[in-house]
């Protein structure tokens, strides 16, 4: 997609606020601000060090991002469990007067106590960290997931190791989850299968899946990533991280322009 054809800011804002999906009756954002650039996380290679100088315990450095973010039209946030991005949120949600919804990323540590952290905000889905479903047996997840439902929250699963995991709960060896946050991107970066596979694996399992990694930690360039990502439609949604307003708006559209064009969520 050349830039020329990219959709306007207001465009791109009316695609996203009306970007939602159902998930056992509970109403989810398809778009999510992901929050691991604000922790420095490894990821981001050479970059690491300057997001996390930049942001980390610095919850008003992060507000602006996800102003600039929520006045594109997004409306959720998939925050991992650090008390300064839940102070960011709450100090966004006062300079926007939008309530913001929260898809939630728990553990490895202590996923229950965990939650504690975003008292107060509107968390509808808790997230259990990759390091702690990879490396799980299935008894422990089931009760981590009955404690989490039992808050009237839907309960999913983060993997590093995608198809891996597609395969574990196929075959029954871990609980169903009510959706997962699972990397899908065209470079196969943080992916055990190609995209292709895990696309099919993804059909197979019948779970709703958000996707992570769509831009490769920032190696892909928005507009292609997108389109290869949604074009498989198997994603329900995606989080996506941005550390500036000029980067919100350059993401945010190529997200709108490559799901207006594909139809995305529309089916095959």
């Amino acid at each position: 997609m050349r830039e020329e054809e990219l959709p306007s800011l207001e465009e791109a804002r009316r695609f996203l606020e009306h970007a939602w999906l159902e998930v056992k009756g509970i109403r989810l954002p398809r778009v999510l601000l992901g929050t691991s650039p604000f922790i420095g996380a490894g990821q981001f290679g050479s970059r690491s060090y300057a997001y996390w100088a930049a942001f980390y315990n610095r919850p008003e450095r992060v507000a602006e991002v996800i102003v600039a973010a929520v006045e594109l039209g997004v409306r959720g946030v998939q925050p991992l469990p650090y008390p300064f991005l839940a102070e960011a949120i709450g100090r966004a949600q006062a300079l926007t007067g939008e309530e913001l919804v929260l898809v939630a990323t728990i553990g490895p540590k202590d996923p229950l106590a965990d939650l504690a952290v975003f008292e107060g905000l509107d968390v509808r889905a808790a997230l259990l960290h990759g390091a702690l479903t990879d490396k799980a047996k299935g008894g422990q997840l089931a009760a981590i997931m009955d404690e989490v439902r039992g808050r009237g929250l839907l309960v999913g699963l983060v993997s590093h190791r995608p198809m891996r995991l597609l395969r574990r709960l196929s075959s029954g060896e871990l609980p169903r989850p009510d959706m997962l946050l699972l990397p899908f991107n065209a470079m196969g970066y943080l992916m055990d299968a190609p995209a292709p596979e895990l696309a099919k694996a993804i059909r197979s399992l019948g779970v709703p899946v958000v996707g992570k990694k769509v831009l490769a930690a920032g190696r892909l360039r928005p507009e292609e990533a997108f389109r290869f990502a949604l074009g498989f439609r198997v994603l329900e949604g995606v989080a996506v991280g941005v550390v500036s307003r000029a980067e919100a708006e350059e993401t945010f559209t190529s997200l709108a322009g490559a799901a207006l064009e594909l139809g995305w969520p529309g089916g095959d």
